[in-house]
């Protein structure tokens, strides 16, 4: 998205979203280029209670190294700086076009740590994956966290999303949505215990659009969804908001 289209999209999912979002979190993670002036445009939007802006801004990736002289990347450091409260981390498409592994994503896991952003982490099987869901998530989970302390796990957000989901015409059925953020949250819980695990936020992401929102946000361990492509547009993605919304009252 250009920066034009970054700004649009906030400000009119903003306008229709209205009070939903002071009952639901919500991050965006524009491309680098947009995060300076969407940042700028977030401060200038209502807050919360407790000041925070209501819609939070996070990066879509970050160099392996704390360098911020690292030739075409950017730090962590560097996306705190431009108002970053968050940074995606582990996405396949990351993944498969610049090589990143599990060692790669952990490595990654604590510069942001270190930089106070929080990793918003993506688990999931890769599309030719041919091992068990358990053993393919457990596997992906001991290694992207490890050396990980329980007072820092329990500050970010986990996406499920199979490399087989992503850009496709629908999501993964809720029963197999169901089972991975299930695992997920079992697993944390046998590692660092019940509060931990309750505490992180879980989320689907894959294909997600309206259509599929609301069979997707009754799944146990669901906590939200990641539109990603398909919820650029700003009516249908404070619908889903609202079915959260709903979710959470309910």
């Amino acid at each position: 998205m250009t920066i034009a289209e970054s700004l649009a999209l906030v400000g009119d999912f903003e306008a229709i979203a209205g009070d939903l979002l002071d009952g639901v979190d919500v991050v965006i993670c524009p491309p680098f280029t947009a995060l300076w002036p969407v940042a700028q445009a977030l401060r200038g939007s209502p807050s919360t209670g407790s000041g925070r802006s209501r819609i939070q801004l996070g990066g879509q990736n970050i160099a392996p190294t704390a360098d911020p002289a690292r030739t075409g990347e950017i730090s962590a450091a560097l996306l705190a700086d431009v108002g970053c409260r968050w940074v995606m981390l582990g996405h396949w498409e990351v993944r498969r076009h610049q090589g990143d592994d599990d060692a790669v994503v952990n490595r990654k896991v604590h510069l942001a740590l270190d930089a106070d952003l929080p990793p918003i982490l993506l688990i999931g099987e890769a599309r030719d994956d041919q091992s068990s869901l358990v053993d393919t998530l457990g596997r992906q989970l001991a290694r992207v966290l490890a050396g990980c302390r329980a007072e820092q796990v329990e500050t970010m957000a986990f996406v499920y999303e199979p490399e087989g989901a992503i850009g496709v015409a629908a999501p993964a059925s809720p029963e197999h949505v169901a089972t991975g953020c299930g695992f997920i949250r079992g697993w944390l819980r046998g590692r660092w215990g019940g509060a931990v695990a309750e505490s992180v936020r879980i989320i689907y992401g894959g294909s997600v659009a309206l259509e599929y929102a609301a069979d997707l946000l009754i799944c146990p361990d669901v906590d939200g969804l990641g539109v990603t492509r398909r919820g650029r547009d700003a009516a249908s993605f404070a619908e889903i908001v609202r079915l959260i919304a709903q979710m959470r009252m309910s």
